[in-house]
């Protein structure tokens, strides 16, 4: 029979819970549990204190924090009704144990994922053997989401139902939605959509390939993105883009905006084929635009302004005969870029001076070529030997004109301001763009195989979708963080994996702050432990 009794050590008294027992025909005591200085007899409520070994420290925050926005989307779930199921391991969670690594490893890989998922508490959570997932099962996994020779693409079905669901999360649907093109460079000169192009990574002398994606106008959330050639324009990638919300996410009526990139004159008459609204941003190249810009003073009239800032945006609404339609025009001027514009021209026309005129002996042919950026702002001459050049001052007064002024183009019939609103929230796509390239680490691409590019681009995809999902739940709860700040909090977090005498697992939540701690409890982590846990 156990009972309570005290002990003085040191002139402080300490309880134990004991048991007598006979050994060699004496009684003994033998300790049960120990209770430091409270006694349990007096404070009901007193725990037994019990001496643990830590056994690994595992990651938990940023990876828990992740888990509980693809839970909240039915992430595994959903790409699971598309993929071939198998015992173990499902493809679903390895599909977001990828996306987990590459938005939380800084140098993810398909080699040391398996080492990674090991740190985590995921092994754990979900009881599963870290070691299954092997370069055979990445492989695996990206043949049975995508596989043009086999007919297999379920990157699209996969995509919209995420982005369906995701957008329960945030509110009632939206039909105005982004559309914009980047490129990212290759690593590497063996893929089939590798081409040289409009690099906009800056690294000319790096092949690239280019990533279109429509987003959520109003949440920022990303619906579909495809992968093209590297070397196809813009303006050409519209029409297959339009198919997703037309035919597979079956939308009547939605507005698309899309900047001048892809200004082009069947792309308009595309969108009235569609019947859907859309703003876009027009190419200085067209006539109407010319005249338009050229033709119009900013410093007399009526015109709606906007603040920017210091800046003030002057607009003015038009309606044109545009391409056999009559369409809405806006024509906005910003002084600020016209400054900006005037300074840049006028740096660049005096650098290119100051090299010729630091040249000794000149010739003709090498003058012109090293005007050619700015030709039309020179003239160069050549008398006998001699060559002699001077700033063309009518050209450069006509660039004046134009500076800071700028067309955008619409079917639907609304202010000017709000047009010129709605048409400049397009930076949440540049913004989704960016931290696919940098936080997704889409940026540079080193597999070969074109199926493999278009899985690992569409991995980036979901990584940016889950990324906005957390950010969302965060802010519900009134911690307002956006996903830099929430992942360096996180990052911090970690579990005690330990071990009692009697050889109990135990695991403890470590925050190190109270904004962690506030993490932690408002999105509810401590549910992810599989044993009860102390914070």
């Amino acid at each position: 029979m156990s009972f309570i009794c005290g002990k003085k050590i040191g002139g402080r008294k300490y309880y134990y819970k004991v048991e007598s027992y006979l050994k060699d025909g004496k009684v003994r005591q033998r300790i049960l549990e120990y209770y430091g200085r409270n006694d349990p007899r007096k404070k009901p409520g007193t725990t037994p204190i019990v001496k643990t070994t830590t056994i690994a420290t595992r990651r938990f925050g940023d990876i828990a924090l992740l888990y509980h926005a693809a839970e909240k989307v039915d992430m595994i779930n959903i790409v699971n009704r598309y993929v071939p199921k198998r015992q173990g391991l499902s493809l679903g969670l390895e599909l977001f144990l990828t996306v987990a690594h590459r938005l939380l490893e800084d140098k993810p890989s398909s080699h040391n994922l398996s080492r990674w998922v090991g740190t985590t508490h995921m092994p754990i959570l979900l009881n599963f053997d870290s070691s299954r997932i092997t370069d055979n099962t990445q492989q695996y996994l990206m043949d049975k989401i995508y596989d043009e020779e086999r007919n297999l693409d379920h990157l699209y079905r996969i995509s919209i139902d995420l982005y369906n669901s995701a957008l329960r999360l945030f509110g009632k649907e939206e039909n105005v939605f982004f559309y914009d093109i980047t490129s990212t460079y290759f690593e590497g000169k063996c893929c089939p959509l590798a081409f040289f192009g409009h690099n906009k990574d800056g690294k000319l002398d790096k092949l690239q390939i280019n990533i279109a994606m429509i987003m959520n106008g109003r949440y920022g959330l990303p619906v579909v993105s495809k992968v093209f050639r590297g070397n196809i324009n813009d303006a050409r990638t519209v029409h297959e883009m339009v198919y997703y919300p037309k035919v597979i996410m079956k939308k009547e009526k939605c507005m698309l905006i899309m900047d001048r990139g892809f200004d082009s004159e069947d792309n308009i008459r595309l969108m009235d084929t569609t019947k859907y609204d859309y703003i876009i941003g027009l190419r200085s190249n067209h006539t109407f635009v010319k005249k338009l810009k050229g033709g119009t003073d900013f410093s007399t009239g009526t015109w709606d302004t906007i603040k920017n800032g210091e800046d003030e945006i002057k607009l003015r609404k038009e309606v044109k005969n545009v391409f056999g339609k009559r369409r809405i025009v806006i024509l906005y001027y910003s002084p600020k870029v016209a400054r900006d514009q005037k300074g840049r021209r006028d740096f660049r026309i005096n650098n290119i001076i100051e090299r010729l005129d630091d040249q000794g002996e000149l010739t003709m042919k090498k003058a012109t070529e090293m005007a050619k950026p700015l030709r039309r702002y020179l003239v160069i001459e050549q008398n006998g030997k001699e060559v002699s050049w001077r700033i063309n001052q009518v050209e450069v007064n006509r660039a004046e004109k134009n500076d800071g002024k700028f067309c955008l183009m619409t079917n639907k019939n609304m202010g000017p301001k709000e047009i010129f609103a709605t048409y400049f929230s397009k930076d949440k796509i540049e913004k989704g763009f960016r931290h696919m390239k940098q936080d997704a680490n889409m940026r540079p691409v080193f597999k070969r195989l074109a199926d493999h590019v278009i899985v690992d681009v569409f991995t980036c995809h979901i990584t940016y979708l889950l990324m906005r999902v957390a950010e969302h739940l965060a802010q519900q709860e009134k911690i307002d963080k956006f996903w830099d700040d929430l992942s360096s909090e996180t990052r911090e977090i970690r579990i005690l994996d330990t071990k009692d005498v009697h050889g109990k697992r135990k695991f403890q939540i470590v925050p190190n702050n109270n904004l962690q701690r506030t993490i932690v409890d408002k999105l509810e982590l401590s549910k992810q432990l599989p044993i009860n846990t102390t914070i």
